[in-house]
């Protein structure tokens, strides 16, 4: 929205009243900020017959349908998340109805596919890195906790049926012995805090911090960043952790193996195998040219992610449905 601000276009936000979405967006400027409650079909209202509706949350798919319908408007839809739609009438109208259907990989795209139908044809436009600005103080504030140890950082709601937690849990137990001055820390909040924390009782190498604004801070500082999920339509923080030019250890599944090459810019294993994270862990550690290069090979990497190239994929669509292309 800021990019699209930037370029001189005139945009409405519908959010949840009182969001954080709906609070941080005040600052945008030419950004119509329309919030709702329960029933959001009121705040379409306003909107003129040539908006474009882009929707990205799945639940308000079923508002582009009907409004393509009784109002002729034209819509696109933005799926993020690999879990498959529903295969239902209702959802194979609205997919087939709207002008456009981007997903954020291929692995969600196809899933749309696998549920729906190979009539459903989709583009890919991936998120973008955030562009995160650390406070160098409070980068040396957080390694000197640490004691210069080298940090395998997470960033990630905490529920391990979807980002796989358990994981990181049982690979610092496996190198607490052998390798005390490797430090885990998990950056997050979520229904699985509690549990989490009373599986990893007495270890002194994880630490959990809690939900935090300096996430680039944090980025910074550590050595490696770990991303073990369960299921993941792209996972956009690791385009954050590549630009901060972090070695990644991410699962072999959904969108994670479209950002990351095995061995060039991290590795990617198994879910579940916790001997195949210790192993891709210590090639890492103790490998500093590998290490450099894998470096090397994220920042460059990073360049293709940025907000501008996001927003150049969505006005080519844009533009395209305006002129009924």
């Amino acid at each position: 929205m800021q990019e699209l601000s930037s370029r001189g276009y005139e945009q409405s936000l519908i959010a949840k009243k009182n969001s954080l979405l709906a609070t941080k967006s005040h600052s945008i400027h030419n950004l119509n900020i329309i919030e709702s409650r329960l029933n959001a079909l009121d705040c379409f209202e306003p909107l003129t017959r040539d908006t474009i509706l882009h929707f990205h949350e799945p639940r308000s798919f079923v508002f582009a349908w009907l409004f393509g319908i009784t109002k002729g408007h034209k819509y696109l839809v933005t799926r993020r998340v690999q879990r498959p739609p529903r295969s239902n009438f209702i959802n194979k109208a609205i997919y087939l109805k709207a002008n456009s259907i981007v997903a954020l990989s291929k692995a969600i795209g196809d899933s749309i596919i696998k549920a729906l139908g190979s009539d459903i044809d989709y583009q890919v436009i991936p998120s973008a890195k955030t562009g995160f600005t650390p406070n160098e103080s409070e980068v040396k504030r957080i390694k000197s906790t640490f004691q210069g140890n080298f940090i395998v950082g997470h960033i990630g709601a905490l529920d391990d049926s979807h980002k796989g937690q358990q994981q990181i849990i049982e690979l610092a137990k496996s190198v607490q012995v052998s390798q005390p001055d490797i430090n885990f820390i998990l950056i997050g909040s979520g229904r699985d805090l509690k549990q989490l924390k009373q599986q990893s009782e007495g270890l002194e190498n994880l630490k959990f911090i809690g939900q935090i604004d300096n996430i680039g801070d944090y980025l910074s500082s550590f050595d490696v960043f770990i991303f073990p999920s369960r299921h993941e339509g792209l996972g956009s923080i690791l385009l954050d952790a590549m630009d901060f030019s972090l070695p990644i250890l991410g699962s072999n599944i959904g969108g994670i193996p479209e950002l990351i090459e095995d061995g060039v810019n991290g590795f990617l294993v198994d879910v579940n195998n916790i001997e195949g994270y210790k192993d891709a862990l210590n090639k890492i550690y103790r490998d500093k040219e590998l290490r450099v290069k894998i470096q090397k090979n994220n920042l460059e990497k990073s360049k293709k992610y940025t907000s501008g190239i996001m927003a150049d994929e969505y006005i080519k669509l844009y533009d395209r449905i305006n002129n009924g292309l």
